[in-house]
């Protein structure tokens, strides 16, 4: 039995080769233009070069700011101890001037923009 030619073709089976190498070579073709594409893809935006350097300055700057909190809260704390050591120094003076003065006449005494601590000397 021989195969049936189809007019200027040749044969089915060389018809079926010639397809089926065809197809293969669009399969090669597509399937290196898929994987250029995701190379390529990936040198570009896979690594990320200028997003990594954004956060590792970005890490840097909050990190400067966190120790620049840090500094300032230390500053608020020691001012606030400071104030509250002042605060009771001055109440112990004013104690100390009413028990002195009798009260009345330390008021008498003082001028009239108010004041009082002329003339005291805190240790």
């Amino acid at each position: 039995m021989q195969p049936t030619r189809v007019e200027g073709e040749g044969t089915e089976a060389e018809q079926l080769r010639e397809r089926i190498w065809t197809y293969a070579q669009r399969g090669v073709v597509m399937a290196v233009v898929f994987f250029a594409g995701l190379f390529v893809g990936y040198q570009l935006w896979g690594q990320a070069t200028q997003l990594q350097q954004q956060v590792e300055e970005l890490t840097d700057q909050k990190q400067s700011l966190v120790k620049e909190r840090d500094t300032e809260r230390s500053k608020v704390t020691l001012v606030e101890r400071d104030k509250k050591e002042l605060e009771r120094q001055l109440g112990e003076l004013k104690t100390k001037l009413a028990a002195a003065g009798g009260g009345a006449s330390a008021q008498k005494a003082e001028p009239a923009g108010g004041g009082g601590t002329q003339g005291v000397t805190v240790e």
